[in-house]
């Protein structure tokens, strides 16, 4: 995946946790990717600790980069239990309250980025329908495909 769509996906879970009160951290780029590439080297079992201390700060690090957090139907499962009356979810356009409006001009069209991330929330229904699920996801790439990368922090100039 490329790292930029990764971690725009993390902010926009991190920003919608923040909001709903379920977080308070949104890391910078730069720590992103510290943790990021720990995480890497951890996962590949370069890690000096046994096996199950490994798990244990993998799973901790996956939980703090908000890994897997709109394609893994457990979590967003786990999430929609925690916010069920967010109102953030309640439309592309209501979630598109969390990007600032440099951002929302970035985007094709209205809704661009709420259709994008609330197409994800089906996915936990989806999962006793493996063909309808392989479909949601094929519609999410495609989308994902179409979304710019919009967040300030890929579009600011130094200076």
């Amino acid at each position: 995946m490329d790292p930029y769509r990764e971690y725009q996906d993390y902010v926009m879970a991190s920003r919608l946790l923040v909001a709903l009160g379920l977080s308070r951290e949104i890391l910078p780029l730069s720590q992103y990717a510290r943790l990021r590439l720990r995480r890497l080297r951890l996962a590949r079992g370069h890690a000096e600790a046994h096996l199950e201390g490994r798990w244990s700060a993998l799973e901790g690090l996956d939980e703090r980069l908000r890994y897997g957090f709109w394609t893994n139907p457990l979590r967003l499962r786990e999430f929609l239990r925690r916010a069920p009356d967010a109102p953030y979810l309640a439309s592309p356009e209501a979630f598109e309250a969390l990007l600032f409006p440099e951002e929302r001009a970035r985007l094709r069209y209205p809704g661009q980025a709420g259709e994008y991330y609330l197409g994800f929330l089906r996915l936990p229904h989806l999962l006793m329908d493996p063909w309808a699920f392989e479909e949601a996801l094929r519609e999410q790439e495609s989308r994902g495909e179409a979304l710019p990368l919009f967040l300030n922090a890929f579009h600011r100039v130094p200076g």
